[in-house]
């Protein structure tokens, strides 16, 4: 079991590492100058190779890319230069990660819960009107992307009922849990598309544990549903389970990006957009990495959440 535990956390480290790859030489390829873009057109050529030496830009591109993600692992995301002047990156968002993660926490708070629950009755009465009901809901919003979801709320509980406001002013001195309101609609919009995929899932995977041969013959000895249920289709379809809530919460992270920027939240995803606008790079660089490590290690954990949840696995089988 610990060559698989070491195995899924080297796939994980190669998969981080080639991402970061990506990303940098994706970000180094765009066109112009991010010394220029700073500056402006109309900045003179001396100034433009003064801030290009400044940001590590008059290095090869490998060995650019060798600093920068040496510096990320020891916890230096580099500079800023935004605003032409050098500003350590991780300040600039360290309050808006607490965001975010209040945002993806709150959305897995109700998620494990409504989507369990929902997975489990639309599976014991599979073929009934509840299924039918259930299964017909959760494809029309697994199909609608999160920024249609998102509208649709704004249009409905912030203009015509004007329960919640449309948009996210969270007052920053404040703990972004004792200002509910504002992540209402947020929390709202991730969860309509995320419990509507993890519920068609975990259905399909109780459906396919209550017609094992162990189900059955707990059934033939003569104990009632609810007892087959609880005690012998729940716990073997727990692994599974726990794997799918996991790949969902690695899937949150995309849907966040897009759901902060709808409801002007304060998060990384609001700010990744602003900083692709102002062609900063370092700050571009910092948060796809940050959202890739968390994809990624979210990934891993329902990876190893099968090694440890299922003895056949755990036995090399």
């Amino acid at each position: 079991m610990t060559r698989l535990i070491l195995v899924r956390v080297a796939i994980a480290a190669l998969t981080f590492w080639g991402a970061s790859v990506l990303i940098y030489i994706g970000i180094a390829a765009l066109p112009g100058s991010p010394a220029e873009a700073v500056l402006g057109p109309e900045a003179s050529p001396e100034s433009i190779a003064s801030l290009s030496q400044q940001m590590g830009l008059d290095h090869p591109l490998v060995e650019r890319y060798g600093i920068w993600f040496g510096h990320f692992i020891k916890g230096d995301m580099g500079n800023s230069f935004a605003t032409g002047a050098a500003r350590p990156v991780w300040p600039l968002i360290k309050h808006r990660v607490i965001y975010s993660l209040a945002l993806a926490l709150a959305t897995l708070v109700f998620l494990i819960p409504i989507s369990i629950g929902l997975g489990v009755i639309s599976a014991v009465r599979r073929g009934g009107t509840v299924d039918n009901v259930i299964m017909s809901s959760t494809l029309t919003f697994v199909a609608m992307p999160e920024f249609v979801v998102g509208t649709v709320l704004v249009l409905i509980l912030a203009v015509w009922l004007g329960w919640f406001p449309a948009v996210s002013l969270i007052n920053p001195a404040k703990s972004v849990f004792l200002q509910p309101k504002f992540l209402v609609l947020p929390v709202l919009t991730l969860l309509f598309h995320s419990v509507a995929g993890t519920t068609r899932m975990v259905r399909a995977c109780l459906i396919d544990v209550l017609r094992s041969e162990y189900v059955e013959m707990a059934r033939l000895k003569g104990l009632s549903e609810r007892r087959v249920l609880l005690h012998h289709a729940l716990p073997n379809a727990l692994g599974p389970t726990i794997q799918i809530l996991a790949l969902n919460a690695a899937s949150l992270v995309g849907g966040i990006v897009v759901v902060e920027t709808v409801f002007g939240y304060p998060g990384l995803g609001s700010y990744l957009t602003s900083a692709v606008q102002s062609y900063d790079v370092a700050t571009v660089e910092a948060i796809g990495l940050l959202i890739t490590a968390a994809y990624v290690i979210m990934n891993m954990i329902a990876g190893l959440s099968v090694v440890l949840l299922n003895p056949r696995v755990r036995r090399g089988q």
